[in-house]
């Protein structure tokens, strides 16, 4: 296990890393009235990187050096982390909220055993909830792709 939190906290970190150069150079961080859209994505691939770094210093300094490498639950975190990668690139394509809506119920069907009937219902409510909730209640633009959501 001691090399699986090694391997898992390199990733976690290099994403951490990313996602806070990338939210830095190509989002501005505030708004005309508050917080802009790199508010979020920076802050969020800070604590990444931070979180990451007692995990693998940990695993480092540790003698232990049993356990497998990839348990079934170890599978089941690398399909949600590909999950997230894919939608993370497909935001420009499908938009915040059709992407946050396909995290929604990748994850349910990846983790919970939920049927495709109740996974579809939950993408297209939280598509509808998130894009209602934000552009139009909350007047808070989100990124739209070429789907137009």
């Amino acid at each position: 296990m001691r090399l699986a939190n090694i391997i898992g906290g390199v990733v976690v970190l290099l994403l951490g890393i990313a996602t806070t150069v990338a939210a830095w150079l190509t989002l501005p961080y505030t708004g005309e009235f508050g917080p802009g859209p790199g508010f979020v994505p920076f802050w969020l691939g800070l604590t990444l990187t931070v979180c990451s770094i007692p995990v693998i210093v940990t695993d480092l300094r540790g003698t232990e050096r049993s356990g497998k490498l990839f348990r079934p639950e170890t599978w089941q975190c690398l399909k949600v982390l590909v999950l997230i990668v894919l939608v993370f690139l497909s935001l420009p394509i499908l938009g915040f909220s059709v992407g946050l809506a396909l995290i929604t119920g990748g994850g349910m069907r990846l983790m919970g055993r939920h049927g495709w009937l109740a996974c579809t219902a939950t993408v297209i409510g939280t598509a509808i909830c998130v894009h209602y909730l934000f552009g139009q209640w909350l007047t808070i633009p989100l990124p739209k792709g070429m789907v137009g959501w």
